[in-house]
């Protein structure tokens, strides 16, 4: 049993780990316990032979161990491996009596771990791919003897079905999608920071530009309560035909919306890391966090970076008048990146640090 992370970017980052749980042990039945909203993303990935969801909206840190306790008791795990670094999964699958329990040692997990893979500062120092990695590469060594290749480059992106490409085009044509223009996405939410959003106004010149500039079709990603965010922007904006799937797409639908994507502009979210998975071309935008350990791993991910003299912060919402460090990225700066993006005139430094070269 595979116990992963809780959220969308952790999720796609953990995979190139999920997929070295196969590799080292081909011939288990693994299954992976998530969040009820990421069970898909992992059905999706093929990696795991089983999915097992809990609703994250019910009982708390403190029961649910003891409810999930039961469940992985009946599934007679022989192993269970801690990808999210949490007190509340060690001491769940203490309780449930798994024999073998690997994960790393912090948060006062270390007497709950019969396998406690070493946190080395080389570690902490990488991209947070690595981080998942670490735990991998060190069973491998403990079980097999083997050292991780120094060429390995991880691999974050899921394969889409003929039929997933379909649903998404069927759904943009219900939409009345003209597909034969270039189809740009853009994700102006975040639900986990407030802080981390870039303007409506300035999405909205940014959306203009593009069907002014690109003749591009703009289309707007986002969770159901992101409606009306979305609805705010193409209000403002002075072209018309942009299209609202916020709510009306899954996870796997968006993914799959994305790819068919020229270029897919992103908050730092977890749809930047969707545009990941999709292998499609990402630019992200960052203002109060940094990018580094966390940012969009790929080889078609892209950042661009605002710049204020009170960023970085963790506030949820901008604290300054103005919200300076987003607003000092301009849709026009957006919209030249872009266009380097798109005719592989890249500049130095706009990948994501960490990521591949």
């Amino acid at each position: 049993m595979v116990r992963g992370t809780n959220w969308v970017g952790d999720t796609v980052m953990s995979l190139p780990a999920m997929r070295e749980v196969r590799r080292i042990y081909p011939d288990s039945s693994i299954t992976v316990w998530v969040p009820s909203n990421l069970a898909d993303l992992i059905l999706a990935a093929a990696i795991a032979d089983n999915v097992m969801s809990f609703d994250p909206n019910r009982h708390g840190a403190i029961t649910r161990p003891f409810r999930m306790m039961g469940r992985l008791r009946q599934q007679r795990f022989d192993m269970a491996i801690l990808f999210q670094n949490a007190f509340e999964a060690a001491f769940t699958v203490f309780l449930a009596g798994i024999p073998v329990r690997a994960g790393y040692p912090t948060d006062l997990r270390g007497p709950l771990l019969t396998m406690r893979a070493p946190l080395t500062e080389d570690i902490r120092k990488k991209h947070q791919v690595f981080y998942y990695l670490g735990i991998t590469d060190y069973l491998d060594k403990v079980f097999h003897g083997h050292e991780p290749s120094a060429a390995r480059i991880p691999d974050c992106s899921i394969l889409l079905s003929v039929d997933d490409l379909a649903r998404a085009r069927d759904l943009l044509t219900t939409e009345k999608a003209d597909l034969r223009r270039s189809v740009f996405t853009l994700c102006p939410g975040s639900v986990n920071s407030e802080a981390k959003r870039w303007p409506s106004d300035l999405f909205a010149r940014l959306a203009d530009l593009i069907v002014d500039r690109l003749d591009g079709l703009v289309v707007f990603l986002g969770a159901p309560g992101e409606r009306n965010l979305v609805e705010s922007i193409q209000a403002m904006m002075a072209t018309k035909g942009a299209i609202n799937l916020a709510g009306k797409a899954d996870i796997v639908t968006s993914m799959s919306v994305m790819q068919l994507s020229r270029l897919v502009v992103s908050n730092d979210t977890g749809s930047a890391h969707l545009a990941v998975a999709a292998s499609a071309k990402s630019l992200t935008l960052f203002g109060p966090t940094i990018p580094g350990a966390t940012a969009p791993f790929g080889p078609n991910a892209y950042i661009i970076e605002g710049n204020a003299s009170c960023a970085p912060c963790r506030d949820f919402q901008c604290p300054v008048q103005g919200h300076p460090c987003m607003r000092s990225i301009t849709p026009e700066a957006v919209l030249a990146r872009i266009e380097e993006i798109l005719s592989g005139r890249v500049p130095s430094g706009s990948r994501p640090r960490g990521g591949p070269s």
